[in-house]
């Protein structure tokens, strides 16, 4: 009964139409999809630092690593556009406790196989997994205020990254210490976390006034918004993805430990997550469009520190490249529903899924030509660190102020 008592306040602050022209939050919903993106987005970063005793165990190849990533990129980042659309329609809560309880169990099995094909498989249904908690949990934050949609979207982003950045530090100890059979417990915080969204996750009244095809028009009107914002997104994730695949291979090729190696991930990744609270909070004062063309391309000179650098350069260099990284991560997506604010769920789906879908896609890609020229893991790194600059020159398509 008061479990029902909270769902029902929170239900009752959302869809309080005075609150929200006021620009109220609800911190208690942005609390728990926090909590629940933590949990949800940690499974993200699972494989990756496993993947050199994977290609160990397996004898995998480089175009073989891409291909897990970009398997899971599809099915993590690509089939949110129609989850969003279906939430936007139907505005559904059941993916947001759904999808964590299929991640969990799915990515936590890992340890169980030893099949290429099987693994592909259920990589790609963790994937799904991943891909349903975030429109419909971006949407829900979206509708809690309108004044500072920057903070809120960063601090509900904010869980995410901490999840994606904490996952490494947990299993590679566990792996070493127990080995791969030992990756079933960890699927006990995602079973934990659907039970808690499932009791409190309160349902949204739908605020779309547009008709079905209301995003598609408006997608139309906005080409060069909307090619800007794909754009910026994919070749951000597409360096993300691509950094986070291969500094695991790098480092340990340079000597460093699994676990080295693991830890020097989640320093990319915890200081990305402070780094997207930072990018929220100044995007309320400045608009999206100068944070995440700064961002991007500060990016560059740190990466190439990083990788130039061992010792607490190469950490140093590692924090920096990851804070201005994912400082534009919730800045894109309030960038994106300011584009379509009648499809909020969608255009979050376009931010935190097919537009990192896209940049996944090219893991893949890159991995293979490496393998076919022959280019060693240190020339495809250097390769990667200049793709920020792309996806900076994408941004300057945005609608809102330039650079000053």
């Amino acid at each position: 009964m008061a479990v029902y008592t909270i769902r029902q306040k929170m239900e009752q602050t959302i869809t309080n139409p005075v609150q929200h022209n006021k620009g109220e939050s609800n911190n208690k919903v942005v609390a728990l999809l926090a909590t629940g993106h933590v949990v949800n987005d940690s499974y993200m970063n699972f494989f990756q630092p496993l993947l050199p005793l994977l290609i160990s165990i397996m004898g995998l190849s480089l175009a073989q690593v891409g291909l897990i990533t970009t398997f899971f990129s599809v099915t993590s980042s690509i089939s949110q556009i129609i989850i969003g659309r279906i939430t936007d329609r139907l505005g559904t809560r059941s993916f947001v406790f759904l999808g964590p309880l299929l991640a969990a169990v799915m990515m936590s099995s890992i340890g169980l196989i030893d099949n290429y094909i099987l693994l592909l498989v259920v990589v790609s249904l963790a994937g799904l997994g991943i891909a349903a908690f975030h429109p419909p949990a971006s949407a829900i934050v979206g509708h809690t205020n309108t004044r500072k949609s920057g903070q809120a979207m960063s601090l509900f982003s904010l869980g995410g990254n901490i999840g994606f950045a904490a996952m490494p530090l947990l299993v590679v100890p566990l792996v070493s210490t127990f080995g791969l059979s030992v990756t079933p417990a960890l699927a006990i915080p995602g079973l934990a976390v659907s039970l808690l969204l499932y009791r409190l996750t309160p349902a949204v009244t739908h605020h779309s006034t547009g008709r079905p095809d209301s995003f598609l028009a408006a997608a139309r009107s906005q080409r060069a918004a909307f090619i800007g914002l794909l754009g910026t997104v994919a070749f951000r994730s597409l360096t993300f993805f691509s950094l986070t695949t291969f500094i695991p291979i790098l480092l340990t090729g340079r000597g460093y430990s699994l676990l080295e190696s693991g830890a020097l991930l989640s320093v990319l990744a915890f200081s990305g997550a402070f780094g997207g609270l930072a990018g929220g909070i100044i995007s309320d004062r400045t608009g999206p469009k100068p944070v995440i063309i700064t961002s991007l391309t500060l990016t560059v000179p740190f990466l190439l520190l990083a990788f130039a650098s061992q010792g607490f350069l190469l950490i140093a260099g590692l924090s920096l490249a990851g804070a201005s990284l994912l400082a534009s991560f919730s800045v894109a997506v309030v960038a994106a529903q300011r584009i379509f604010p009648d499809n909020r769920a969608t255009a979050s789906s376009l931010a935190l899924g097919f537009g990192l879908g896209l940049g996944g896609l090219g893991v893949g890609l890159i991995s293979y030509t490496a393998d076919v020229f022959a280019l060693g893991i240190e020339q495809t790194v250097m390769i990667v660190s200049f793709l920020p600059l792309v996806a900076a020159a994408f941004a300057s398509g945005l609608p809102g102020k330039e650079v000053v």
